[in-house]
């Protein structure tokens, strides 16, 4: 698993050099997280693609999930959160596929990344997701689960690359369609 923080050296589209942190997130990071969430919902050609949260869910998640940040010369560039494997938790994802408590105690649910449309296109998400699955096996879990909307593509291929695969397409979060994809570990 890789130690953090870490930082990672990006070229921009002149050619010049960024670098990107990453980092444990902690309930301080709310307030950037929720305006993320804005900047990212603004940026939509199509509002179903996301599925928006409060700033009360935001702080639960960020109280007793597992969140990343990602951050670019002081700027909050992403944001990232892994729901551990318990077995109480009424968000961990193998609840839709009916697990019993062994096997929730053994499922990490990869809940959400949102990366800000002014860092798109460098892999953050996909370091996101190493980041989670690193720390997804190092807490004891054989599986991970995720949801995607089936129109971002995006999303759904940095997962494929990490060989998760789509297992079942449904309604959630009030009625968006949305594949779900497993990957055991």
């Amino acid at each position: 698993m890789v130690t953090l923080p870490f930082t990672k050296e990006l070229l921009n589209g002149k050619g010049e050099a960024k670098t990107i942190s990453f980092r444990r997130a902690t309930v301080d990071d709310l307030d950037a997280v929720v305006a993320l969430q804005e900047e990212i919902v603004d940026a939509l050609p199509d509002k179903d693609l996301y599925a928006t949260s409060t700033r009360e869910e935001y702080e639960t998640q960020l109280k007793e999930d597992i969140c990343f940040v990602a951050e670019c010369d002081g700027e909050f560039a992403g944001f990232s959160v892994l729901i551990p494997n318990d077995p109480d938790n009424e968000r961990n994802y193998g609840k839709y596929f009916n697990y019993d408590r062994e096997q929730l105690a053994d499922t990490c649910s990869f809940d959400l990344t949102m990366v800000s449309p002014r860092f798109r296109g460098h892999g953050i998400q996909r370091d996101f997701n190493k980041l989670r699955t690193g720390t997804a096996v190092e807490m004891g879990a054989k599986e991970g689960l995720t949801s995607i909307s089936p129109d971002n593509p995006y999303s759904y291929r940095n997962f494929l690359v990490l060989n998760f695969n789509i297992v079942e397409e449904r309604e959630m979060y009030g009625g968006k369609r949305r594949y779900l994809l497993r990957k055991e570990f």
